[in-house]
């Protein structure tokens, strides 16, 4: 982890203090420029729904986007005996949870003390829903750390991936907000779950939320074991030099 803050941050100017601001800053400029289409939205602010739409998202994609061709540009390491590629996915995928942990809590707790954003009703399921985020990102991550080490030409599909995620994803709707037949179809994506646990946590009996977690787990148990099977299997097309 520390080597990783090294390598992309630095040791100059505010260094490793960039990984918190990034995603605060990224997200509080989301918020200014949704803020300016109105205060609220079905009864709860604008505010409060970039907050719970953008922070999880941002998890998500930081749990996915800097891990393409992380074992390319990280095989040095794997000179020394002890070090595998799952420690190498874990070192990032740690760094990248706890900076985005830290700059959710950041943000929150600002705009809570200025009165933009209201209490958060059930800490239980707002931290099950970031764990829930945390967890299947990092799965998704992995697998594709080592597709991308197999092809390039699975690097040219994952942003445009990343951005076609996004309206689907629950970041910036309610499930509840969907006719009957639309929220049968959002709910086969895993992160709609996330989402909604998240702001059941956030919003409380405030709204209604749709989700389920047995669904949610046997999706995240799949995605990992692929996670798990593919970094095992990409070690031997790792080139050391």
């Amino acid at each position: 982890m520390k080597r990783d803050l090294m390598m992309r941050y630095g040791r100059d100017n505010i260094g490793f203090a960039w990984a918190i601001l990034e995603p605060m800053i990224l997200t509080c400029g989301v918020m200014i420029i949704w803020s300016v289409s109105g205060p609220s939205r079905n009864g709860i602010k604008v505010v409060e729904i970039v907050l719970t739409g953008y922070m999880p998202l941002t998890l998500w994609r930081h749990l996915t986007g800097p891990v393409v061709n992380m074992f390319r540009s990280s095989s040095a390491l794997l000179y020394h005996r002890r070090v595998t590629l799952f420690d190498l996915v874990t070192a990032r995928q740690a760094l990248e949870f706890i900076a985005t942990t830290t700059a959710l809590f950041v943000v929150w707790s600002v705009l809570n003390i200025a009165g933009l954003v209201g209490d958060i009703a059930r800490w239980d399921l707002f931290l099950l829903g970031w764990f829930m985020m945390a967890a299947i990102g990092a799965a998704f991550g992995a697998m594709l750390a080592a597709v991308t080490e197999l092809t390039e030409t699975i690097e040219r599909f994952v942003q445009p991936f990343q951005y076609l995620n996004i309206p689907i994803s629950g970041a910036f709707f309610m499930v509840d907000w969907l006719p009957s037949w639309g929220q049968q179809v959002a709910l086969y994506h895993p992160l709609v779950h996330c989402y909604e646990v998240f702001r059941a946590g956030f919003f409380g009996d405030a709204l209604v939320t749709h989700y389920d977690l047995a669904y949610f787990a046997q999706c995240a148990f799949v995605v990992a074991f692929v996670g798990i099977l593919s970094v095992a299997g990409v070690r031997k097309r790792v080139r050391l030099n």
